[in-house]
């Protein structure tokens, strides 16, 4: 049995809500968090969201793989560029894309950016994707520490996005889900704020064997990023297996 619950909020610093989600009964899930000015974020998130929606719509279950998934980010990619021809005020506008299918006990996955996906098991969090940026760079060069990497001052930069460039590098992934275990998509909103060991704790506080108490955990989640302070946008999905 599968459940699901998302999430997406304004923090407490920016203006507008620049993130964007999908959550729903079919086997689709969809985060963005935008970038490019006064409304270019917003817009490009909601872009690229429904452009990936709308070619779910279009791809039988059956054939999702891998390649699908790339391909879903390759067309939002698309949809927002020429989106840019037809409104220049918005050329600066781009956004973090992730993907999600589901079809029995796997989990096919594609990505762009800092967003991140996790996987929850057995009190283990582990980082599935690797986040697009400039710090990763430098720490994968090293050159920084992560401790140093949290504190740079190009650390919101990255260095993949939807609406940039039409050559774009997508990573793609599979995930074997085992019973109890929890799927967490979550914006850098998220991450920036929690320490991948605090959200490891309140996971571990959960049984997800009722939608109560997976609303709960991201309420819990979300509590915490503003007691931090919240500097930015908010969105997670959680998606719970158990096998029958």
């Amino acid at each position: 049995m599968i459940r699901v619950y998302g999430e997406c909020r304004k923090g407490l610093v920016r203006k507008l809500n620049e993130d964007y989600i999908y959550v729903s009964n079919n086997p689709y899930f969809i985060l963005a968090d935008g970038m490019g000015g006064y409304k270019g974020g917003q817009i490009a998130s909601r872009i690229a969201v429904e452009s990936a929606k709308d070619f779910f719509k279009e791809t039988p279950q059956v054939s999702v793989s891998e390649e699908v998934m790339k391909k879903s980010i390759l067309y939002a990619n698309k949809i927002i560029l020429e989106q840019k021809k037809d409104y220049p005020n918005l050329n600066q506008m781009g956004s973090t894309l992730i993907t999600v299918a589901l079809n029995k006990d796997k989990i096919y996955w594609a990505h762009v950016g800092d967003s991140r996906i996790y996987y929850f098991k057995n009190g283990i969090l582990k980082q599935i994707t690797e986040d697009h940026s400039f710090v990763m760079n430098l720490l994968k060069k090293g050159k920084i520490t992560i401790d140093e990497a949290k504190k740079h001052p190009r650390r919101n930069e990255i260095t993949r996005a939807v609406g940039i460039n039409e050559d774009l590098d997508v990573d793609t992934g599979e995930i074997r889900l085992e019973k109890n275990s929890v799927i967490l998509i979550c914006s850098d909103g998220l991450t920036g704020m929690l320490e991948d060991y605090t959200i490891n704790k309140v996971l571990s506080e959960y049984k997800f064997n009722t939608d109560e108490n997976l609303k709960n955990c991201a309420e819990k989640l979300m509590e915490l990023v503003y007691d931090a302070g919240a500097n930015d946008n908010i969105s997670l999905i959680l998606i719970s297996y158990e096998n029958d």
